[in-house]
């Protein structure tokens, strides 16, 4: 009997240990894939690039699995163009779609890179001319940009601050006074080291953060800051939840 049971509990101890395997290999597998599925998939990817960018003398990466919608995406790209590079998605055995379409022929890629460095150069703009060494400004094109961007941007293009397309800016700083008074100075002064160093914003907005308090400013237009009507500007909008003339200051704990 005693035999029996020794018999029986070890039989129970494999199957429980089958069992763990198999449910650990099925969640391993719906959130990075499998080995087999994952060579299909580059497989398949590459044979499509060869067969529609033979042209492009592209480079593919191994494709990696997305467990959110199931399938495998590869990226594609060129050593000699910074600007051409894309997606390819496999699902269900074959090549699904890819971003070639948008990413490089209607030029997001291209808006996208210039947008980097131009926040990069505004970034430089903030911590020398205004001391905030650790900013993390960042600067975007508008919608309308991207709808412009395949008329008058090229691929690979430099960057130029004088392209006939809106950009806005975003100043992201350590918060250290929130008063109104501080913020409608700390705009004034960006406004005025932008517009010396030839930088042209159609929209400002300011994010500051520290430990559990933050302060968000957007909407503001040059006209606005020059207007030398701001703090009136900001005093009005801090009192109403949808804002004053465009402009919204929400100053927060959590």
């Amino acid at each position: 009997m005693e035999k029996k049971t020794k018999l029986v509990l070890k039989i129970a101890a494999g199957v429980i240990a089958v069992s763990l395997i198999g449910g650990l290999l099925f969640v391993t597998n719906a959130f990075v894939g499998n080995p087999i599925s994952a060579m299909l998939a580059n497989r398949a990817i590459k044979q499509y690039v060869a067969e529609n960018y033979s042209s492009l003398d592209l480079e593919v990466d191994k494709a990696e699995y997305n467990f959110k919608y199931g399938s495998y995406a590869a990226l594609a790209y060129s050593k000699k163009s910074v600007d051409t590079k894309f997606h390819i998605y496999y699902r269900n055995g074959k090549v699904a779609y890819d971003d070639y379409e948008p990413n490089v022929v209607q030029k997001i890629n291209t808006l996208n890179r210039l947008a980097d460095e131009y926040s990069e150069l505004a970034k430089k703009i903030i911590a020398d001319e205004l001391g905030y060494v650790n900013n993390t400004t960042m600067v975007m094109y508008d919608d309308e940009a991207f709808e412009k961007a395949p008329e008058i941007l090229q691929l690979d293009m430099p960057f130029a601050k004088t392209l006939p397309l809106n950009a806005k800016v975003t100043i992201r700083i350590e918060l250290t006074d929130k008063s109104l008074e501080h913020f409608a100075s700390l705009f004034t002064k960006a406004h005025e080291a932008f517009i010396k160093n030839g930088c042209q914003f159609s929209e400002y907005s300011l994010y500051a953060e520290h430990e559990k308090e933050y302060v968000m400013i957007y909407g503001v237009t040059p006209k606005q800051i020059e207007s030398g009507k701001l703090l009136f500007i900001f005093e009005q909008a801090a009192r109403q939840d949808d804002g004053y003339d465009g402009v919204n200051v929400v100053i927060r704990e959590y």
